[in-house]
């Protein structure tokens, strides 16, 4: 059968609703070219917003089970779908995109999109956006833009998960607008601002929130106890390891498997042997992937050899 053909049958079982959609070959929709994403784009349309938040929501766990597949192009022309729910996966799957051309289309979600879902959604993507800008990777005007674009969504939009989103983007943000919201946000005492706050110190790599951080580690709240402990990480707030190792016992398991990536973050002998004892004793195969990757991680943090580089290698000697 020639590939268009092909094509166009995968077209047509797609548009067959009451049919499942084929997973198995969703992967043809990769990277597709102009003339194929258009005829994808004709019958996206005849497809119902139950079909189409099914589709979506498949491309993007594809997308990151695959890191090889790209479905931007579908994930554009979502934007733009009249279903809520398909605008809010299509801005989510798109997380990983940095072309700036998606600053402009992002800001009038977030300003103008009656989903407040929608508009979180874009608060968050476009925290990535922020980082290119404090690496001098955007326009000074797009930078400026979509900083006061979140400031202003922050003070004033009536959901206050889109308020949280747009402070947590803010966190990247070296506008010194921003260092009290932060602080008004941790002070509130409320759970879910105090989160919000965490996670922007964690991205602020200013140092003037580490003992906040540090506050927070052994907090009665599992949320706030994580995002502590992965901002501990990300702040490099060194005293912190005996408090992270004491969550390597934590009755929550994210909790544990963020105090296990923060201490490869951190580096040092007592957090190496803390993970290679833990290693030990885990059985758990996610998180004995996650104690290796972090075994890993640490030795680069350190600029040791990882020994179990050095496992494989002598393994590999033996059978020779």
């Amino acid at each position: 059968m020639p590939a268009e053909d092909k094509f166009e049958q995968l077209l047509r079982r797609l548009a067959t609703e009451d049919k499942p959609i084929p997973a198995a070959r969703l992967s043809e929709l990769s990277d597709l070219e102009r003339g194929r994403l258009e005829a994808l784009h004709r019958a996206w349309s005849e497809l119902s917003p139950k079909r189409k938040r099914a589709l979506i929501a498949q491309l993007g766990d594809l997308a990151d089970e695959q890191i090889e597949l790209t479905f931007e192009g579908i994930n554009r022309f979502a934007l733009e779908d009249p279903d809520d729910e398909v605008r809010r996966i299509a801005i989510e799957n798109l997380w990983e995109c940095q072309d700036p051309y998606l600053v402009a289309p992002l800001l009038k979600a977030l300003g103008e999109d009656r989903s407040p879902g929608v508009r979180s959604a874009a608060a968050d993507a476009l925290g990535e956006f922020v980082l290119l800008g404090e690496a001098e990777q955007l326009e000074p005007v797009s930078r400026r833009q979509l900083e006061d674009a979140l400031l202003y969504a922050h003070a004033s939009d009536e959901s206050p998960t889109v308020r949280r989103s747009s402070l947590k983007s803010l966190g990247y943000s070296s506008r010194e607008e921003v260092v009290p919201l932060i602080q008004a946000a941790f002070d509130s005492g409320e759970e879910e601002l105090v989160s919000a706050a965490l996670l922007a110190m964690a991205r602020s790599a200013n140092n003037r929130w580490k003992p906040h951080v540090f506050s927070q580690l052994q907090s009665p709240s599992r949320t706030l106890r994580e995002d502590a402990v992965r901002a501990a990480g990300e702040l490099e707030l060194r005293k912190a390891v005996t408090e992270l190792i004491e969550l390597l016992e934590d009755v929550e398991p994210r909790v544990r498997q963020a105090a296990i990536w923060s201490l490869s973050q951190l580096g040092g002998d007592e957090a190496r042997e803390a993970l290679i004892a833990l290693l030990e004793d885990r059985i758990d195969d996610l998180e004995l992937e996650l104690i290796e990757d972090a075994l890993g991680n640490l030795a680069f943090v350190d600029g040791t050899i990882d020994f179990s580089l050095l496992d494989l290698d002598e393994n590999d000697d033996s059978t020779s």
